[in-house]
């Protein structure tokens, strides 16, 4: 039942790929699960909807990777700086 629901958003998926849920997405690119949403609304990243579960594939995660996530940090100047 799960992977012909993600079939139907996805397209044909291979029997390598796997569906993350969101949490473990999070923990694997080191930022929240609430980024990961802001992503998928975006529209960055794709996911499905198993009943009450949302899930991402592992080449989106790799995708990721490559692409990089948010912008990068830059340092704070604090008062004594300025």
């Amino acid at each position: 039942m799960l992977l012909s629901r993600a079939k139907l958003i996805f397209g044909e998926l291979s029997m390598g790929t796997q569906l993350i849920a969101l949490s473990e997405a999070a923990r694997m690119l080191g930022v929240s699960v609430f980024t990961i949403r802001r992503l998928i609304a975006r529209g960055e990243v794709l996911a499905v909807n198993v009943g009450a579960r949302r899930l991402v594939r592992s080449t989106e995660i790799d995708r990721i990777v490559q692409r990089g996530v948010g912008k990068p940090r830059t340092a704070k100047m604090n008062r004594k700086q300025r």
